[in-house]
C-alpha cells in the first residue's frame, strides 16, 4: 500500500513538473511572440523617425532653396530697379548739366552785359584826336576838332562859320555833360589836365532819367552818313519842353556821327547835321 501510494505521488510530482516546465515553456514563447512583435515595431518607429528626420531635412533644404531662389530673384529684381533708377537719374543728370550749363551761359551773357553796360556811353567816346566835318542842312559846314581825349574828358574846338567855341565834355557811364566851355579861345591846347570844371553848363545825353524827356530810340543801329555806313549806333532823343526835339547819333569810337533838331514853336526851325569827313 505504501509502495503504491509512493508510486502514485511520484507520479504526480512528476506530472507537475512537466505541466510547469510545459507552462515554462509556453509563457517564453509568448515572451519570444511578444518581443519579436515589438522588434518589428521598433523598427517601424525607427524607419519612420528616419523618414521623418529625412523629410525634414528635405523640406529645410528645399526651404533653403526656396530662401536663396527668392533672395536670388529679389537681388536681381533690386538690380533690374537700380538700373532701371541709374537709367533714369542719367537723363536726369544730363538734363541737370544742359541746365546748369544753361544758367552758366545765361550767367556769362548777363556778366558781358554787365561789362558792356558798366562802359555805358563811354564806349562812343572818340578814341583819340581827329577832326569831324559836318553838313548842316546840306549847305552850312562846321568842325568838331577833337584836341584830346583821356578816360574821363573830351576837349574839342568848334568852328562854325566866324565862331569859334573849345568845349570840354564829361563822359560818365550813362551821361554826356558839357563841364567847360570858351568862346574864341587865345589857346586851344589840351587843358584837360590844367583846366577848372565850372558846373554842368548842359546835359547833352542823359540815359539815367529815361522818360518824357530822355529816351532811347535805338542801341544797335546801322546809320548811314555822307562819309561812310557806321555800325551798332547808340540812338538817343531829348525833349525840350513841348516844342523842341533832338535825335542825337554816336558811334562807337567816333562820338556823335549825326544830330537831327526840330523845333515846332512860332519861330521854329529844322537841321539836320551829317559827318562828312573824318581826319585823323
Amino acid at each position: 500500500m505504501m509502495k503504491k501510494l509512493s508510486l502514485f505521488t511520484l507520479l504526480f510530482v512528476l506530472l507537475l513538473s512537466a505541466c510547469g516546465e510545459a507552462d515554462v515553456d509556453k509563457a517564453d514563447e509568448l515572451e519570444e511572440s511578444a518581443a519579436t512583435e515589438e522588434q518589428p515595431k521598433e523598427d517601424e518607429s525607427t524607419e519612420e523617425a528616419v523618414t521623418s528626420e529625412e523629410a525634414s531635412e528635405e523640406a529645410e533644404t528645399t526651404e533653403d532653396t526656396t530662401t536663396e531662389d527668392a533672395s536670388t530673384e529679389d537681388e536681381e529684381m533690386e538690380d533690374q530697379k537700380e538700373e532701371k533708377e541709374t537709367a533714369t537719374e542719367e537723363p536726369a543728370e544730363e538734363a541737370a548739366d544742359d541746365e546748369e550749363e544753361s544758367v552758366t551761359s545765361a550767367s556769362t551773357e548777363e556778366q558781358e552785359e554787365s561789362t558792356s553796360s558798366a562802359v555805358g556811353l563811354k564806349a562812343y567816346m572818340p578814341e583819340g584826336p581827329m577832326t569831324k566835318t559836318f553838313i548842316q542842312n546840306g549847305e552850312l559846314e562846321a568842325t568838331h576838332e577833337i584836341i584830346d581825349v583821356n578816360d574821363r574828358y573830351v576837349q574839342q574846338v568848334i568852328t562854325f562859320g566866324d565862331m569859334v567855341t573849345l568845349q570840354i565834355l564829361e563822359w560818365k557811364e550813362g551821361t554826356i555833360s558839357l563841364v567847360y566851355q570858351e568862346s574864341n579861345p587865345e589857346d586851344t591846347s589840351s587843358q584837360l589836365d590844367s583846366f577848372e570844371s565850372y558846373e554842368t553848363i548842359d546835359v547833352l545825353v542823359d540815359v539815367t532819367k529815361q522818360g518824357s524827356d530822355w529816351q532811347i530810340l535805338d542801341e544797335k543801329q546801322s546809320t548811314q552818313t555822307p562819309y561812310q555806313q557806321f555800325e551798332d549806333v547808340f540812338v538817343v532823343q531829348r525833349a525840350s519842353g513841348e516844342n523842341v526835339k533832338s535825335i542825337s547819333f554816336y558811334a562807337p569810337d567816333y562820338g556823335l556821327i549825326k544830330e537831327k533838331v526840330e523845333d515846332k514853336g512860332e519861330n521854329g526851325y529844322t537841321m539836320n547835321s551829317e559827318l562828312t569827313n573824318i581826319e585823323k
